[in-house]
């Protein structure tokens, strides 16, 4: 099977490059800046906003799937929006099946944990461009798989939310973690074995990819930071009505869907760092 990855220099992307079965019989990747020496990976440069590109790229290529992780909070419209259109018309125009990353911040916080079904309401310009992404593939591609998924984090090596941990753990970075607010944090291997999985199953709509443990920003900070030798006590907590602008408290997924179909097991927190010790 021939499958092109977008964003493939990303937290995520890297991770699906590093599990890629032996089934995928070529396998592509786009990147911005220096792409990592990877055996049996094609690497493209590709800006998403330029429509031409993307599809010059992917008719280059041929891919019967392409997995969509390419993301900037950067440039939201461009990127998350108009990048996506591109990428979705371009899967349109050449037959292949999308499977495209959006995330639990389209949810508004207040009725966790989310199912599938449940009824967007973004509060921040982030969710709102994800939600947009997400209709947009959904008018373009009937076939398509939209993956919400929560903070992704790692170990090998540390994902950003953990090196922002270890900065304010360290006194390098001001500011804080929030105390109370709750997302269903998802292991990078974890989630990308799951997304490997979806690339040879027939299913087509949206599915929720979160942990299985619901934790506070400051709670995972406090179990990351002794992993890297760091004083948990020394991270600063926020509550949200510190921040000025409104956030959502609660967007834990509910993943059920996903259990059912998969034989991935999509761990919390601590199941992984226990399994580490």
């Amino acid at each position: 099977m021939r499958v092109f990855i977008t964003g493939g220099t990303g937290y995520l992307g890297q991770a699906l490059l590093r599990q890629a079965p032996g089934w995928v019989t070529a396998l592509g990747a786009s990147h911005l800046s220096q792409a990592p020496r990877m055996a049996g990976v094609g690497w493209v440069q590709l800006d998403i906003r330029d429509e031409d590109a993307v599809l010059s790229v992917l008719r280059a290529f041929r891919p019967q799937v392409v997995l969509h992780t390419a993301y900037s909070k950067a440039d939201l419209e461009g990127v998350v929006v108009r990048g996506t259109a591109h990428v979705a018309r371009a899967c349109a125009d050449l037959g292949a099946r999308l499977i495209h990353l959006s995330t639990d911040q389209v949810f508004d916080g207040r009725e966790a944990p989310y199912a599938e079904p449940a009824r967007p309401n973004p509060l921040t310009s982030y969710g709102r461009a994800k939600l947009e992404a997400e209709r947009v593939v959904g008018g373009m591609l009937s076939q398509a798989v939209v993956v919400r998924s929560s903070l992704i984090w790692g170990l090998d090596p540390p994902d950003p939310t953990s090196w922002m941990v270890l900065e304010l753990a360290d006194g390098r970075r001001q500011g804080g973690l929030f105390e109370d607010e709750y997302r269903s944090f998802v292991f990078v291997e974890d989630l990308a074995r799951a997304l490997w999985e979806l690339v040879r199953l027939d299913y087509r709509g949206i599915l929720h990819l979160g942990g299985a443990e619901v934790l506070s920003r400051l709670e995972f900070g406090r179990l990351i930071a002794p992993i890297y030798g760091r004083d948990p006590a020394r991270l600063p907590a926020l509550r949200l009505a510190d921040f000025p602008e409104p956030r959502p408290q609660n967007c834990a997924l509910d993943s059920s869907r996903a259990r059912g179909l998969l034989k991935t097991r999509l761990r919390g927190v601590r199941e992984v760092l226990a399994s580490r010790v």
